[in-house]
């Protein structure tokens, strides 16, 4: 099997994603000091909940990748902590046994993925990346503040962007859009451009620009990354345009991201 291409031209060796996986979760643990701190960008959570669902996704792309099979129901959650145990040491050994697992195998080597076009290894390998990547901004930003935390790497930034804007071209039959009527929307980095169209049931997304845009979002890519992953700030994104069609990418940005 092979990987699914990225959209407009972002994706990276599988070698980057795996150190990104490594040097966002030492970062991470290296800003969860104080574990009660809320999450700016996960209302409800603080630290240490958001450490406890790192485990829960570390632990279950673990058994996907032991058995190359969706895993089955669980009586406990998938990021339950032992009683007494401090989650960062627990984040610390499941992450090792994760890194372990995605550089035992090709990036094209076949497994299961939720996502169909792409059932590899090098999903799992992208998908960690991006996720801890994220999750290491929301813990530093429970630290610093949403203007404190680092900004994602340039270039995985720009994958990210590629990765969650694919993900709209899912089937939307059971959720669709009356107010969709082809409308595009134009999503740029100063390096990667994409449009994205909006259909009552569908959303076509392609590389490159659009002159039938109908509104723009813009600005560097960690800000817009984290932008279109619904976190807090302004990110120094640029927004214009048509207000339905930005409601609409919104709505279906929240939907995929939940």
């Amino acid at each position: 099997m092979s990987e699914q291409p990225s959209i407009d031209g972002t994706r990276l060796d599988p070698a980057v994603y795996l150190e990104h996986v490594d040097s966002e979760a030492a970062a991470l643990l290296a800003a969860a000091d104080d574990l009660e701190a809320a999450v700016p960008g996960c209302p409800g959570w603080t630290v240490r909940d958001l450490l406890s669902h790192v485990v829960g996704v570390y632990r279950h792309k673990i058994v996907v990748l032991d058995t190359d099979a969706q895993p089955p129901a669980r009586d406990d959650a998938w990021g339950a902590i032992p009683d007494g145990a401090d989650p960062r040491d627990v984040l610390r050994e499941v992450h090792a046994a994760l890194r372990e697992r995605l550089r035992a195998r090709e990036a094209s080597a076949p497994t299961y993925a939720w996502w169909p076009p792409e059932q590899t290894v090098g999903f799992w390998q992208r998908r960690m990346a991006q996720e801890t990547a994220v999750h290491r901004w929301d813990a530093e930003s429970a630290r610093d503040g949403v203007d404190g935390a680092s900004p994602v790497d340039a270039d995985l930034a720009a994958d990210g962007i590629d990765e969650l804007l694919g993900w709209l071209t899912w089937p939307w039959d059971d959720d669709p859009q009356s107010a969709a009527s082809g409308q595009s929307v134009v999503v740029s980095t100063a390096d990667h451009t994409w449009t994205v169209t909006l259909h009552p049931t569908r959303v076509e997304v392609a590389g490159g620009g659009s002159d039938d845009a109908v509104a723009l979002l813009a600005g560097e890519p960690s800000g817009l990354l984290l932008h279109l992953w619904g976190r807090p700030g302004e990110h120094g994104v640029a927004v214009a345009g048509d207000e339905t069609a930005l409601a609409l990418l919104r709505e279906r940005l929240a939907t995929a991201t939940t």
